[in-house]
């Protein structure tokens, strides 16, 4: 029977080797992290950036079971001079809409 230390280098190359099949089944960064396909890109709003530093908030379509409604992906990605990050999050279609009217309101105020 193999002991812990024998199996340990084989956990990272496990998580790195099951991230890897999930980038390339959904076919971005994105759908690998949020485990679903992006089908179309709606669009995408620049937020603030400074000298060396931007970030970009994209809205987009994730595949969906047939007969159900399509997700929505937010993405928040970061790029920086030496690095970059993505923040993703899926919201279902009631989510979406409680977004859209909390975001009218704030404009609102």
């Amino acid at each position: 029977m193999p002991n812990f230390q024998q199996v340990l280098p084989f956990i990272p190359l496990s998580i790195l080797t099951f991230f890897a099949w999930r980038y390339f089944k959904n076919g971005s960064l994105v759908g690998a992290l949020l485990g679903g396909r992006v089908t179309e890109t709606i669009g995408e709003i620049s937020l603030s950036s400074s000298g060396f530093t931007s970030r970009v908030l994209r809205v987009s379509l994730m595949a969906a079971a047939e007969g159900q409604p399509k997700d929505i992906a937010l993405a928040i990605t970061s790029k920086a001079a030496l690095g970059a990050s993505v923040v993703p999050f899926k919201l279902s279609r009631s989510q979406a809409l409680e977004l859209v009217s909390i975001l009218q309101r704030a404009t609102v105020r």
